[in-house]
């Protein structure tokens, strides 16, 4: 049998350095691309956010616009939220696709609602009749004397 020279590589080392180069590269390829498809993903979701955002914001703008310039008689806490609703339903851009929009009103309050359901994101703003001063002023009772206490 032949000897190896000292310093000369064996057949049976350069396959395994071979192997362990190519492990270690396949290893770090698919590492970068997890990487890069997280990002790109992270990427597209905030995109969507700030879309939602943005929309959102303008609604709010044309909401307190319209309650400053033209606000409904005052009736009740429910039929303000009403009013809410409708002027929170119209004038904005087109939402960010997949995005979808809901408005629920309960009571005197209107929530506006976006869901993207293939990025699992779900925005929630409660605009309130009351806060807007959109509510008829109730009456407070007058104080109670002494004599109408008991005292």
């Amino acid at each position: 049998p032949r000897r190896a020279a000292a310093g000369a590589v064996t057949l049976t080392e350069l396959i395994s350095a071979v192997l362990v180069f190519s492990l270690a590269a396949t290893s770090s390829l698919r590492l970068w691309a997890s990487t890069a498809a997280w990002s790109q993903a992270a990427a597209a979701r905030e995109a969507l956010a700030n879309g939602i955002e943005a929309d959102l914001l303008r609604r709010s703008q044309r909401l307190r616009v319209s309650v400053a310039s033209q606000p409904p008689e005052p009736a009740s806490c429910e039929l303000a939220a009403g009013w809410l609703r409708s002027r929170l339903a119209v004038g904005a851009a087109a939402l960010p696709q997949g995005v979808q929009k809901q408005l629920i009103q309960q009571g005197g309050s209107v929530w506006l609602v976006y869901v993207a359901s293939a990025e699992g994101l779900e925005r929630r703003r409660l605009f309130s009749a009351a806060a807007h001063g959109l509510c008829p002023l109730v009456p407070t009772p007058p104080a109670l004397t002494d004599t109408e206490v008991g005292a």
